[in-house]
C-alpha cells in the first residue's frame, strides 16, 4: 500500500471517531441538561428541615446533611415534609434527584426563578412551581416555591427562609387538626393556601393604598399621585400574572387523573382554585378602580387649569378698559380735553374705579365668577 493512501485513510478514520465521540457528547449533553441557578442568592448556605410524622409519632431534623435519613423513613409508614431555604446549591439538588429520581429537568425549573408557575406530573412525583407576593417595606416581594409531591413525602423549595408556613410546622408539632391524620397530598393543599393567604393580605395593602390615592386624586392631584397609581397598576399586573398561571394549574389538576392527589382531597384544591378566582375577581376590581383615578386625576388637572385661565382671563378683561383709559390719558399732547382741570385726575380714577364695579357685577349676573 503506498505511503499517501495509507495516510488518507487513517486521516478518514480519525475522523469518523472524532465525529462519532461528538455525536456521544451531543446526545449525552440533551440526555443530561446542565443544573444551573438562575436568579438572586437571598442567603447564605443551603438550609434544610424534614418533619417526619404521622398520626402517633413526630421526629424533626433541624438540618439534613445526608438523605439517608429521608430515604429510610421513605417506606409509606410516615408522611414526610423536607423543606429547603435556598436555591443556588445545584449539587445538593443533583444528590437529592439521584436519591429519590428527580428528572434532570425538572430540577432545573427548581433553580430557575424566573419559571412561570406551572404543574407536570411524572411517573414518580408531581412538580408545582407557584410564586408567593406579598408587600415588604412599601416594596411588593416576589419569591418563587416549588414542590415535589409524592405518595408518601413533599418536598418544598424555598428561595429564602421566611414564614410563610410557620403556622402548618405549629400544627404539625402540636398535633392540631387533621395534618396529620392526612397525607402528602392534604399538605400541599395546606402550604398552597398559606401562599393564597399571602395574595390576600397583598390585595387588602394595595386596597388601602388605593382608597389614599383616590383621596389625594379628588383633593389634591399632584405628579406623585400619578406616579402612584402607576406603580399600583405595575403590582396588580405582577399579581395577575403570577395568580393566572396557578389557577390554570389547580384547574388541570382538578380535571386530568393524578395518581399523587385522592378523591377525598380533590375537594381542597377545588377550594383553591375558587379562592383564585375570588382574588382574580378582585385584581380586575382593583385594575378598573385604577384605571378610574387615572381619568380622574386628568379630569381634575383639566378643572384646575380651567378654574386658573379663568381667572386670568377675568383679570385681563377687567384691566382691558382700565388700560385703555389709561392710555388715552397717557398720550403726550399739549391740547388734549379735560387736562388742564384740578380735580381731572381724581375724576379719571374715580370713573376707572366705576368701570371696574360694573365690570364685576356683570361678571358675577353671568355667573363667570
Amino acid at each position: 500500500m503506498k505511503p499517501e493512501k495509507f495516510f488518507l485513510q487513517g486521516l478518514h478514520l480519525l475522523a469518523n471517531i472524532n465525529l462519532n465521540l461528538y455525536s456521544k457528547l451531543k446526545s449525552e449533553a440533551k440526555a443530561k441538561p446542565e443544573i444551573t441557578f438562575i436568579g438572586e442568592k437571598k442567603v447564605g448556605d443551603v438550609q434544610s428541615q424534614l418533619f417526619i410524622f404521622n398520626a402517633d409519632t413526630l421526629k424533626e431534623v433541624a438540618q439534613l446533611k445526608h438523605f439517608d435519613e429521608f430515604e429510610r423513613h421513605n417506606d409509606g409508614s410516615h408522611v414526610l415534609w423536607l423543606n429547603f431555604y435556598g436555591l443556588h446549591d445545584t449539587n445538593l439538588f443533583e444528590a437529592l434527584g439521584r436519591c429519590i429520581g428527580i428528572d434532570r429537568f425538572t430540577l432545573r425549573q427548581i433553580v430557575d426563578t424566573t419559571q412561570r408557575p406551572k404543574v407536570e406530573e411524572y411517573d414518580h412525583y408531581l412538580f408545582f412551581s407557584v410564586k408567593s407576593i406579598l408587600i415588604k417595606e412599601n416594596q411588593l416581594h416576589v419569591e418563587q416555591l416549588s414542590f415535589l409531591l409524592g405518595n408518601t413525602y413533599l418536598i418544598s423549595f424555598q428561595e429564602e427562609k421566611g414564614d410563610h408556613f410557620g403556622h402548618i410546622r405549629h400544627k404539625i408539632r402540636e398535633n392540631l387538626g387533621v395534618i396529620r391524620k392526612k397525607g402528602s397530598d392534604y399538605l400541599l393543599a395546606q402550604l398552597l393556601d398559606a401562599i393564597l393567604d399571602n395574595y390576600f393580605e397583598t390585595l387588602d395593602s394595595i386596597r388601602r393604598n388605593m382608597a389614599l390615592l383616590g383621596e389625594t386624586t379628588l383633593s389634591n392631584p399632584k405628579q406623585a399621585t400619578l406616579l402612584g397609581i402607576e406603580d399600583t397598576k405595575k403590582s396588580t399586573e405582577l399579581i395577575k400574572k403570577a395568580l393566572m398561571p396557578l389557577k390554570e394549574a389547580l384547574t388541570n389538576i382538578l380535571n386530568g387523573r393524578t395518581n399523587f392527589i385522592s378523591k377525598t382531597d380533590k375537594k381542597y384544591f377545588r377550594d383553591l382554585k375558587n379562592s383564585c378566582s375570588s382574588a382574580l375577581e378582585e385584581l380586575e376590581s382593583a385594575q378598573k378602580t385604577l384605571e378610574g383615578l387615572t381619568n380622574i386625576y386628568f379630569s381634575s388637572l383639566s378643572q384646575k387649569m380651567n378654574e386658573t385661565m379663568k381667572v386670568l382671563t377675568t383679570v385681563a378683561t377687567i384691566f382691558i378698559p382700565l388700560t385703555f383709559i389709561a392710555g388715552i390719558y397717557g398720550m403726550n399732547f399739549e391740547y388734549m380735553p379735560e387736562l388742564k382741570l384740578k380735580s381731572g385726575y381724581f375724576i379719571v380714577l374715580g370713573f376707572m374705579f366705576f368701570v371696574l364695579i360694573l365690570m364685576l357685577i356683570y361678571f358675577k349676573i353671568k355667573k363667570w365668577i
